[in-house]
Formats: structure tokens, sequence, C-alpha cells
């Protein structure tokens, strides 16, 4: 159901967040957000107070959170304030802001602190765009669901807060902007049903993984959108590229120097490297990348690189050939031990509904020795209803 940003119910519960937070004189909390209204909750009511706001969800480990010394934690559902023992405002942190963690996808998360203006654009009403909807898929307590709640506050919009499945089935439902990972929206286009049940989407928004051709296809016969965004960020520094052009990848013109945001992007290596303002030295940014048919593809973490007797197979990779077939709808690609070369390729695929199972799992293995190395070929290639998700939306890895 929307959150209507509007309704009493919610703004009740912001004033009464407000208000309490402020009665303790606390201004560095860690905060437990479990949904989106607790986000929107937290958002309205904590930045008016300039308050310092570790964002806590199922990743966030006690250790790491205890390092960050927050003076109590906050329970957006409850309104539970627990005082800690030895909390304190970081050192460096500037006044008011928001420590957002990675989503650990690939190792363990970390804090990064964004000062409100940075990050949530102000959040302040703005009745031009009072009749927008926005639905959101990320994960409340990622940087892309942090800013995609952010923009929409801003804009005055009513929210929905999605699964796959609810857009799915959102019959007659119209969004002006749908956001999500493209992890989203593939099992989002898997589970549709008739033209007659498809919701309309004005602009499709995604970012925190690879796109390729095929995840275009599929949004575009799922839902028809007019518009199509892909973003290139980071927890760590924020949104970096923008595309808009509806083609898998990135141009290579966000390789020629600053653009807008003021980064600067590169390859060496196999690696993406960014360098974050004019004069900066390029840092490595752990993403596989390759330039081919004149875009920048990047091809996920170099963390998930697998060893195959000493030949590196990059998973993304595999997994966008894999892709190219059409009754491959999504794919895992993942380590598999082997006691002679220590790992091997493991694949899980989804299919359309109806396809068959054998047949799909016969022209994968085919395919694959048509376009992969030796190394690159999955041994084990198992059909399934549907793949695992890490709790920040992104695909699960490993096996």
């Amino acid at each position: 159901m929307p959150v209507t940003i509007h309704a009493d119910p919610l703004a009740q519960r912001i004033v009464r967040l407000r208000e309490a937070v402020a009665a303790t004189g606390l201004r560095h909390l860690a905060v437990e957000v479990a949904s989106g209204p607790d986000l929107v909750v937290a958002l309205r009511a904590l930045r008016p107070l300039d308050a310092s706001v570790v964002v806590v969800g199922p990743t966030v480990t006690a250790s790491a959170l205890a390092e960050l010394r927050p003076q109590a934690v906050l329970n957006v559902a409850s309104g539970r304030i627990q005082p800690t023992e030895e909390g304190s405002r970081p050192s460096g942190a500037g006044q008011g802001g928001l420590w957002i963690f990675s989503s650990g996808t690939t190792g363990t998360p970390t804090p990064t602190y964004w000062p409100w203006p940075e990050l949530t654009r102000g959040a302040d009403w703005d009745t031009a765009h009072r009749d927008e909807r926005w639905g959101i898929g990320y994960a409340p307590f990622t940087y892309a669901g942090v800013e995609a709640v952010s923009q929409a506050l801003g804009r005055a919009a009513s929210i929905d807060f999605l699964t796959p499945t609810d857009l799915a089935v959102g019959t007659g439902a119209r969004y002006d902007v749908v956001a999500g990972t493209p992890s989203f929206w593939r099992m989002a286009a898997l589970h549709r049903g008739t033209d007659e049940a498809r919701p309309q989407v004005h602009t499709v928004s995604m970012g925190g993984e690879p796109v390729d051709a095929q995840l275009l296809r599929l949004i575009e016969s799922a839902f028809a959108p007019q518009r199509v965004l892909q973003f290139y960020a980071s927890t760590e520094l924020g949104r970096i590229a923008t595309v808009s052009d509806g083609l898998p990848g990135l141009p290579l013109s966000v390789l020629d120097g600053y653009g807008p945001t003021g980064k600067a992007l590169t390859v060496r290596d196999g690696e993406l490297l960014l360098s974050p303002a004019p004069g900066a030295p390029y840092l490595p940014t752990g993403d596989e990348a390759a330039i081919h048919g004149g875009r920048l593809h990047i091809l996920g973490r170099r963390g998930e690189v697998i060893n195959v007797g000493g030949v590196k197979v990059v998973p993304g990779h595999v997994a966008r050939l894999l892709r190219e077939l059409p009754d491959v709808v999504a794919v895992r690609v993942y380590p598999v031990r082997s006691s002679v070369l220590g790992a091997v390729v493991g694949a899980d695929v989804v299919t359309p509904p109806g396809a068959d199972r054998d047949l799909v799992v016969q022209r994968v293995k085919a395919h694959a020795r048509r376009v992969l190395a030796p190394a690159e070929q999955p041994r084990r290639v198992t059909v399934v209803d549907q793949l695992p998700t890490a709790p920040s939306g992104k695909a699960a890895r490993g096996e």
C-alpha cells in the first residue's frame, strides 16, 4: 500500500518522534530502520534537529555500530530510545548528517558520513509535484534507498514501497517513477501478468548492479516506460554517472574528464578507477570493467572473481553472456569447490514460466561452449524459480 506523506497518522508519528528525541538532548543516534515508512519518519523527524544519524539495517554488526559511538539507539517503529553507555559524536563528521553503511555484498559493510544537505536535497515540500506517485524497491537502509526516498520527499510525492511482485501485479497502478536494483527489475518483469494488468510506469530508475541489453529488453516488454535511467553510484562517493539513452553500459564520454558530478572515471588492468575531484588521484573502485561495443560495461565486483585452476573468471562477464539466451531471464554465477582445480563455475538460471527445464540446461551449456573460454563454462547449471537476494536488494553472492 502507498505511504501517503501528507496523511495525518504519518505526520503525527513524525511530530511525536521529533519531540521525543528533542526532549532527550541527544544528537548522535543509531536509528533502526526496518521499513520504508520508518525511513520516511526518521528523515522528516530528525533532519530539523540537525541530528547525526547512523542508519542501521540488518547487515550492521554490533561491533561496527559501537565504533561510531552513538549516544542512543532509536527504534523508529516503536519510538523507543535506549541510551548507550559511552556514546559521543564522532570527530570529523561535522554536525548533522547521516552515516550510511555500504551493502557489504562482497565484504564487511563500512560506514560513510553524508551531511544532510548533500544527501537529502532539502527534503522540503514542493507543491508543484504534489500529484506525483513514486514506487521504491530499494532497501530503506541503503544509500540508494535513502537517496530515492529523499528525492520523493523533496517533490512531495506519495510513495509506494514495493517488492517486485507488488509492481508486477499492480493492475491499473500509475507511477511517475519506480526505483530499484536491476535484480528488482528482473524479478518484476518475470512475474508480470497480462497486458491488461500492466502498471503504467513513466520512468524506470535503477542502480547498484550491472545493466545489460537483455534486462533493458525485459523492462521494455513488461512495462513500456517512457524513460529509463541508469545510475552508477556508491555509498562512499554518491552518484557518479547517470545514463538515460536506453543502452546498456556507460557512454565512453564518462572517461573523457570530470562531468556534472565533478568525478572522473578510467579503466586500468580491467578495474574501474575513479578520481573524486579535479586534480585528485585515481583510486580503485573495486569494480571489474571492460570496454566493448563503444560502451563502458561494469562487470561486477573484483572480489567476486572465481579462481579456476589459476584462471580468473569474472562472474558478471559469464552471467551477461548466458543472459543472451531468450530462455534465460536471470543468472547467478558462483564458485563450486573442486578437488582438482580449487573451484569451477556454477550457474543458477531463472526461465520464463512454462519453459522445459531440461532443455534450458542443455541450451545454456551449448551456448557456454560457443561464447565462453573453457575455464568460464559452468560445470553445474541449475534451473531455479528465483534467485536469492541480499538484504540490500542486490543479487546474493557465493555458493
